[in-house]
């Protein structure tokens, strides 16, 4: 057997194997799917005059998508691009098509896609009512009463799209690293080449990985400390009527969700560089001693790493007028330093805090992975190339 054929047979047999099921197979025909549904929605919007998400009293709301920033034109631009047009591109990427100008331009159009469903298309108003979470299983424990406002938020049609955008988002930023991948001849389930992975590596992977989540834990310890602290009637970057205004609405109370939702989110991410991120640990009966999915930890990692960027680029983006409302107030400059630094200082961190997620969730993917059971890279398994030279060298038989 020649040495062609050995390499020949051996990408056949991986071939074969790559017609097992795995997200890589179905988020492409599902990303193309979700953008014809929601170009005929976007459809339905134009025809009718109802429905359409960014109303004007959403475009100017500072908890709104930041497309909205962009005024009616804007939005409108976005929602059409989401449709039919990236049908169009998702249905190019099915097919293969690529070449040395159309495969940058058809990845550099999908990032910008998932971009802005993921940034532009989602708002803080939905990181808000994640972080609430814990005041909801609270209530429904003991019974509780839930206000309604929340009740409201969850079920209005403004938030409903948001969550649609975010799996649209997703869809496509999957269907995104499949097309590099199969167009960049490299293994569509793990995305490796022949050589050595770089920084992709395990033990690589672990140290970039264990910086990120040291890192991603500054902004949410330092939110709590400012939350705790004023539940506990200690004024922290305000003044004693402002304080006691807080106490009287109980909104003081409901920060101490919020922020106990981040510390436990915090210590979460500790897992992602400790032993019992990898296994579950004695106490959680019927799961003690199991492998914990990757799954579980990367995907619930990634949702909350794109809201916390979100919900920080709008806070950013209206630091100028929370500025100038301040200052309107007649605060002197040492309530203005307080005000930044305790009322806005851990919310300014939110980006940080998403990218650093991000970032840490990668490097325990890579990091646990292991070898590839499609092509057999990673680890201690050999190469393609290799083995195919080995194989003819010996005179094996495939």
């Amino acid at each position: 057997m020649s040495k062609s054929q050995a390499i020949g047979t051996i990408g056949a047999v991986a071939g074969r194997s790559e017609r097992a099921g795995g997200w890589q197979q179905w988020t492409p025909y599902a990303a193309v799917a979700w953008s014809i549904i929601y170009g005929m929605m976007g459809i339905y919007w134009a025809v009718s005059g109802r429905g359409f998400p960014y109303t004007p009293e959403s475009l100017t709301d500072p908890l709104g998508p930041l497309v909205g920033r962009f005024g009616p034109g804007g939005a409108w631009i976005a929602v059409i691009l989401a449709g039919i047009p990236a049908a169009a591109m998702g249905a190019a990427m099915l097919r293969g098509l690529r070449g040395r100008v159309l495969r940058p331009a058809l990845i550099a159009a999908e990032v910008l896609l998932t971009g802005v469903l993921l940034l532009l298309m989602t708002s803080l108003s939905l990181l808000i009512l994640f972080g609430y979470i814990p005041y909801i299983v609270r209530s429904l424990l003991i019974g509780a009463e839930i206000k309604p406002s929340y009740v409201e938020g969850l079920t209005q049609w403004a938030t409903i799209h948001q969550l649609l955008c975010l799996i649209g988002g997703f869809l496509w930023l999957a269907a995104t690293a499949v097309y590099i991948r199969r167009s960049g001849e490299a293994c569509l389930y793990c995305g490796r080449r022949d050589g050595p992975e770089g920084w992709q590596g395990p033990q690589q992977a672990a140290r970039w990985g264990r910086t990120a989540v040291y890192v991603s834990m500054v902004a949410p310890i330092f939110y709590a400390f400012t939350r705790y602290a004023w539940a506990l009637g200690f004024p922290l970057g305000m003044t004693e009527e402002y304080l006691r205004q807080g106490q009287e609405s109980g909104t003081w109370i409901s920060g101490l969700f919020l922020a106990s939702f981040g510390l436990v989110g915090g210590a979460i991410t500790l897992g992602l560089v400790q032993r019992w991120g990898e296994v579950f640990p004695r106490w959680m009966i019927g799961l003690a001693g199991r492998r914990v999915p990757i799954g579980l930890a990367v995907v619930p990692a990634a949702i909350i790493s794109v809201l916390l960027v979100v919900g920080g680029i709008g806070i950013w983006s209206d630091l100028g007028r929370m500025a100038a409302a301040v200052e309107a107030s007649g605060a002197g400059s040492a309530e203005i330093a307080g005000e930044i630094i305790f009322q806005l200082g851990p919310t300014l961190l939110f980006p940080l805090w998403g990218i650093a997620l991000a970032v840490a969730a990668l490097g325990y993917y890579f990091r646990r992975r292991g070898p590839c059971k499609v092509c057999g890279r990673g680890g201690l398994a050999e190469p393609i190339q290799q083995r195919a030279e080995r194989v003819v060298g010996m005179g094996e038989t495939i």
